[in-house]
């Protein structure tokens, strides 16, 4: 029995080895599986989960978006208030129509 004693310890030492590589490789499938996931979310029933489109806010004021369209440089000093009104409905339209293009998934 004595002379069994180191072999069984050599084969128990060789098992944990081999079992920690097992676990480290099973660890670091799953978190490449989590950093995947984090990219896209995956419903199992419905296939990949759709963006989220928020629809924009109804405009109360049109002339509200007026400083802003400014400051981006699309509405300038020397346009005349129809000018800056077409340039705001413009910008509406195009928020809009990023939204409705969301919502068909392209």
């Amino acid at each position: 029995m004595r002379t069994y004693l180191p072999l069984i310890c050599l084969l128990l030492a060789l098992n944990l080895v081999a079992c920690k590589s097992d676990v480290q490789s099973e660890v670091e499938v799953l978190e490449e599986q989590q950093a995947t996931d984090s990219k896209l979310q995956f419903n199992p029933h419905k296939g990949p989960v759709q963006p989220i489109c928020s629809a924009p806010a109804p405009i109360q004021d049109i002339w509200k978006l007026e400083p802003m369209l400014i400051d981006k440089g699309l509405i300038t000093e020397s346009m005349d208030k129809e000018q800056r009104e077409t340039v705001i409905r413009e910008y509406i339209k195009k928020k809009n129509s990023a939204y409705d293009q969301c919502l068909k998934g392209s």
